[in-house]
């Protein structure tokens, strides 16, 4: 991809097939550098598919934010609800997941992203989300604080990448 160099205003819709391969790239960067997803190797496009498929069968939401770049649509960034636990009683309660393509970060899509995702979740009738933020991502926990989640726990040492033991802050917001 190019550099940007003017700033592309973005659309957000739900995520399509066609926008796996955009989602996919963004996920696999942040696997290759980054300790935000704990995957070791990349994930493969069939993969990638089937998550998207499983997610929206499930009745989850997932969310692109959308440039036109070049004539090409672009993915920039991607929001996702999915399953918190697998029981029953936790029907109401979804997991949220947030990322932006490195090369279009600092322009207001992860605030946008997640305000319309967390709309989307009380349409869907969801009664928590839960988040949870590795160690040193500062940026995402600020985040979360302006939409009104509240930090319920710092989980120590609970991820291990890159060599080293890494801790995961949990977050909740009830809709």
């Amino acid at each position: 991809m190019a550099e940007i160099t003017t700033k592309p205003t973005y659309t957000v819709r739900p995520a399509t097939d066609k926008d796996v391969p955009g989602i996919n790239t963004i996920v696999n960067h942040e696997i290759e550098v980054s300790i935000n997803n704990f995957n070791y190797g990349p994930r493969s496009a069939e993969d990638a598919l089937k998550w998207l498929n499983s997610t929206i069968d499930g009745g989850y939401p997932i969310l692109v934010a959308i440039a036109i770049i070049d004539n090409q649509e672009v993915v920039g960034g991607y929001a996702s609800l999915g399953s918190f636990r697998q029981k029953d009683g936790y029907r109401y309660t979804a997991e949220y997941s947030l990322y932006i393509h490195h090369e279009h970060r600092r322009r207001g899509l992860g605030r946008i992203l997640l305000k319309d995702l967390l709309d989307e979740a009380r349409n869907r009738k969801f009664h928590a989300i839960i988040g949870s933020v590795s160690e040193g991502n500062e940026a995402s926990l600020r985040l979360a604080a302006e939409f009104g989640f509240r930090v319920v726990g710092t989980m120590k040492e609970n991820g291990f990448k890159f060599n080293r033991w890494i801790d995961n802050t949990f977050l909740e917001l009830l809709l």
